[in-house]
């Protein structure tokens, strides 16, 4: 199995609180690993959907990703799948799905894959090839992978077993250190987790380090911003961000596509 870098528990108590969720989904993902390590692989076939394609716009456009979770609305799958479909025809260039540890199954996750035409990001933090293959196998075209909880020989696992099954690579930055150890793989797509205290998209940081990212590398911005002149912000800054909530509560989907793409 990955070969974790772990963060002391009175390191955790100071942490603002987007750091702690993000270190029970690790949690979380660690558990989906032992659960899994008893679990048989099948046969598992290669994405035919390009994420990284359709998410790249060399930073002169801005693709939307849209992230998909239950809520009061919609609270159920069926709601989910219209939602999923109703995206995938305002055009958004792919969809991020929320699975661990309280979003949805991997079974609703292949129920939105067979849905829409647009690819899949299993929206989760993905640390062991065995969570590749299943998510795989239930309709995922990218990962994203903790670069800061991984030694240097977990991530190229990761990368290649990803490669293998055409999955793309969406390696997760939150510090200089961690773009470094992104920008010495190839083929992977940078994601940006630079985020205020309330969780939400730090543009200052977000820019900050990705000036240093070259052009030809695909940056996505993985936080939701707060307000949509923040995603209009990103333009040019990221090649895609991903987006709930300013998306959920629109009247028409499409026009609020364009407003941030636009």
């Amino acid at each position: 199995h990955s070969s974790l870098i772990t963060q002391p528990s009175d390191q955790m108590r100071k942490e603002p609180p987007w750091q702690q969720e993000r270190q029970r989904r690790l949690v979380a993902s660690r558990d989906e690993v032992r659960r899994l390590g008893a679990l048989s692989m099948s046969e598992v076939a290669p994405s035919r959907r390009d994420f990284a394609q359709y998410v790249a716009t060399q930073r002169t456009e801005l693709a939307v990703i849209a992230r998909l979770a239950y809520g009061p609305t919609p609270s159920n799958l069926s709601a989910l799948i219209d939602y999923a479909r109703a995206c995938d025809d305002a055009e958004v260039a792919a969809l991020a799905v929320v699975t661990e540890p309280d979003g949805l199954s991997v079974d609703d996750m292949a129920a939105i894959a067979a849905a829409v035409t647009a690819p899949v990001l299993c929206d989760a933090l993905t640390i062991d090839p065995s969570q590749l293959y299943h998510a795989r196998l239930h309709g995922a075209d990218a990962a994203v992978f903790p670069v800061g909880a991984l030694d240097d020989a977990a991530l190229h696992d990761l990368v290649t077993v990803a490669s293998s099954l055409h999955m793309a690579s969406v390696v997760e930055v939150l510090t200089m250190a961690d773009l470094r150890r992104a920008l010495a793989l190839a083929h992977v797509i940078v994601g940006l987790r630079c985020e205020r205290e309330d969780g939400s998209l730090d543009l200052e940081h977000t820019r900050q380090l990705a000036q240093h990212i070259p052009p030809a590398r695909t940056v996505l911005g993985l936080p939701e911003a707060a307000t949509l002149a923040d995603y209009r912000a990103a333009r040019g800054v990221c090649d895609a961000v991903v987006v709930g909530e300013v998306l959920r509560t629109a009247v028409d989907l499409a026009a609020r596509v364009r407003q941030i793409t636009d």
